[in-house]
Formats: structure tokens, sequence, C-alpha cells
């Protein structure tokens, strides 16, 4: 069995980098008393899994952990817990209550659910994201010109540093949407989906493509979307989990 976590990373918190925010959901976790699995050997770690790492300085409103479960441990989609929680039973909706108080502002559980565990990491699933960010230093009808053109492109080049080199390269095959969606107090806002595969394409590089000379503002994940039986769907949706 497993755990499987949608949360938000939502203002100051989006400058702590993924590894401290596994530390921060591993805490979490541990203060609750999950009755979660253990690697082997002289050093066991916690066993978790995130969706795509989500670039320091982001904010999203749809990051993901898989966390197995003691199966031992599970009974009727409800947790006996273990170690600083022994003794406590949740339920879903006692869950994400108890994980929500054990996180510092910012981060928020907003589903969960207790499910078989499935092959394959959910990071390798994940085919496309969802985005919504501004851009510093751009006037709005540039960037609707802008869009407009890409759009129409068949080829859209920016520049990336691979192995410390500057190459460029071609990420018109993966902007699945495009939009202007008006205006933040920093600029123009941008809607897009960008391809998670073959690489991983970030609101940052479409800038360079819109609005050259332009800054990122603050970009937000919306969605994380994998494949199921040829559909398009979220991992987990806020409409899953059980209002506290």
């Amino acid at each position: 069995m497993r755990l499987r976590i949608r949360f938000s990373k939502i203002g100051k918190v989006r400058f702590v980098g993924h590894r401290d925010v596994a530390r921060i959901m591993e805490r979490a976790l541990r203060r609750c008393g999950i009755p979660v699995t253990y690697s082997e050997g002289f050093s066991p770690r916690l066993r978790m899994s995130f969706g795509l790492a989500l670039p320091t300085c982001y904010e999203s409103e749809a990051e993901y952990l898989d966390v197995p479960l003691n199966p031992e441990l599970v009974r009727d989609d409800t947790v006996i817990c273990t170690g600083w929680g022994q003794g406590e039973v949740y339920d879903r909706p006692e869950l994400q209550k108890a994980l929500n108080e054990a996180l510092p502002n910012g981060f928020d559980v907003v589903a969960l659910t207790i499910e078989p565990k499935t092959k394959g990491s959910l990071q390798e699933a994940v085919l496309s994201c969802g985005w919504s960010f501004d851009i510093v230093g751009a006037q709005s009808n540039d960037v609707q010109n802008a869009i407009k053109t890409a759009l129409n492109s068949s080829v859209i080049e920016v520049e990336r540093k691979k192995k410390n080199e500057i190459v460029r390269e071609d990420i018109r095959y993966g902007i699945h949407e495009l939009r202007l969606d008006g205006e933040s107090e920093r600029g123009p806002v941008v809607i897009a989906e960008l391809s998670a595969k073959p690489r991983v394409i970030r609101p940052s590089e479409l800038v360079d493509a819109l609005a050259p000379g332009a800054e990122l503002g603050v970009a937000k994940r919306t969605h994380q979307w994998i494949e199921n039986d040829g559909q398009r769907i979220e991992p987990l949706t806020p409409s899953n989990s059980t209002s506290t």
C-alpha cells in the first residue's frame, strides 16, 4: 500500500530547494507517526518518491509525493500510527489535517489517498505540466503577438546550457498550450502546458522566446499530467480529498 499526497508550495517557501522539501515532508510524516517503510542496509532511509522536481523559486499547486506504507498497519482506508503518533488511528481527513499541522506555513496538503502500489515511479509517468507565470519588463501586446507568432511557427529555438556548453534547441514540439491571461502587478501573465518528455521544458525558456531581455516573475506549476487508458489525467485532484 502507499500514501499519495498532493500538496501546494506557495509564497516564501518557493525559495526552499527540492532536497529541503524532501526533509520537511519526511519530518512531517515522522511527527504524525505515519507507518512508512524504510530501505534496508546500514543507513535505512525513508522510502518516498516525488513527481517532477520543482525548480527553486517556483511556486506550485500540484506537487506529488508517494510514500509506501506498512500494509499491516493499514485498515479500511485508515492508518495505525507508530513512533511519535503511537496509538493514533487516522482516516484520510484526519491524516490530511495532521500533516498540515506538522508542515510549515506555505505548504498545504490539498489531497491524499491510500491506495495499492503500482509499478513505475510517478516522476517517470508525468508527460507534461501546466504553468502560470508572469513576465517582468514586457508589454501585454508584445507578448500576445509573440505568442501568436510562436504558435504559428514550426520551430522555436532557445539557448540551453548542456555539459558546460551553450547549445540551441527546438522546443516547439513541447508547447501544448500557450496563451495570455491578463496582467499581474509584475507584468503580463502567461498560461502554458509544457512537455516533460523527452526533457522538461521550463517557463524561463519561454520567456527568452516570447520577450527577449525580460525576466521571469513568479512561476507557478498548476498541474502535472499523466496518461491512464489513453486519457490525460492528474495523479490526484483536490476534489478527491475530503474536507476537514
